[in-house]
């Protein structure tokens, strides 16, 4: 991840299918296969059109990709009619996820529920709302979670432990799509203390901590000490849940060990195996399928009119990927269209 200073102010609307052929080309010649192209892509693409900063700035340095020539096939293990885990084999993140998404919703589709995990695998996984969306789009309840290596810390913490720990919820129901809540459970993000360094700017203040554990708002500092979860113990204990079901459900790596972690060090990142857990429910075990999508829809709507500035989650986004498709172009900035078109080429991109 690399600050928007880096990746220029200056943009340019680009169609969307060139973009999408572009960034696939990129991710081939990082030395993906033309399969695990096709899932990067289809991934950054989702998010890019939605508006997200999980998207194609993953691209703007190869090496954040993470690709590795020794990564191996994808193995099925603990498997049962309702569960199975994904050993991703070093593989992508986004490939491991999306095989962990699809199994849960053959599963779910006989036998109403199911629940799936990946390890083995130190890639992004991207947006979340990608993969609950495949999900909430057969008409099934989503609920992803995505273990990350260490940057957090817990209230009172002086080191990492935590990842950044996103979670994702999707309903089916809405007449304008699946509801879907997707959301960090950190303060801040990777992206947003490396752009307000490179900026120059301060951070807002209760998002970090030095290597003491004492509040900082410069990122520098930050960088060497630790980011808080969102909402002081709440934001924390759902990290915590996160990381239980992900990174300790899945048999990924754990935080731990007798080296003091700060952002960028620690058991997981050294271990190179982050986890993902995938649940996914069919209404219908409980009531019938369209009364459901019924209630959600009312109540949906009722929280909508309940105030003129209501905004609902994902609401912002919708708007944003309508708004894309209607004129057919994303606005990049254009150091990271310079790259990735050099990397589409066969070129080296420009650091």
């Amino acid at each position: 991840r690399r600050s928007s200073a880096r990746l220029g102010t200056m943009t340019k609307q680009v169609p969307i299918e060139e973009l999408e052929s572009l960034v696939k080309r990129a991710v081939k010649n990082i030395g993906y296969s033309e399969g695990d192209a096709e899932t990067l892509t289809r991934v950054m693409m989702h998010a890019e059109v939605h508006g997200n900063n999980q998207g194609i700035s993953k691209l703007y340095r190869p090496q954040d990709m993470g690709f590795n020539p020794k990564a191996g096939p994808l193995v099925f293990e603990n498997e049962t009619k309702l569960s199975v885990v994904v050993n991703g084999n070093q593989r992508a993140g986004m490939v491991a996820l999306e095989t962990a998404v699809d199994k849960a919703i053959e599963k779910a589709s006989v036998s109403g529920m199911a629940i799936t995990g990946t390890y083995n695998t130190y890639t992004s996984t991207g947006m979340l709302a990608y993969y609950a969306h495949r999900v909430a789009e057969k008409d099934f309840i989503a609920l992803v979670m995505a273990g990350s290596p260490e940057m957090v810390a817990p209230v009172g913490g002086k080191q990492a432990v935590f990842g950044t720990n996103p979670m994702c919820f999707a309903v089916p129901g809405p007449s304008s799509g699946p509801l879907i809540l997707d959301m960090a459970t950190a303060a801040t993000t990777l992206f947003g203390v490396i752009s307000a360094k490179a900026a120059g700017k301060e951070l807002p203040p209760g998002v970090a901590v030095d290597g003491d554990g004492k509040p900082t708002r410069d990122p520098s500092v930050a960088l060497q000490g630790a980011f808080l979860a969102f909402g002081g113990y709440k934001g924390a204990g759902l990290s915590l849940i996160v990381e239980l079901l992900t990174q300790a459900l899945c048999n990924g790596a754990i935080p731990g060990g007798p080296v003091k972690a700060k952002v960028g060090t620690g058991r997981k990142w050294a271990g190179k195996s982050w986890a993902n857990t995938v649940i996914v429910i069919n209404p219908a075990l409980l009531m019938p399928l369209e009364k459901y999508k019924a209630r959600v829809a009312e109540i949906v709507d009722h929280v909508k009119k309940s105030g003129p500035t209501v905004v609902l989650p994902g609401e912002i986004e919708k708007r944003k990927r309508d708004e894309n498709l209607a004129k057919g172009t994303i606005p990049v900035s254009q150091g990271l269209f310079d790259n990735i078109s050099k990397l589409a080429a066969g070129g080296q991109a420009r650091l």
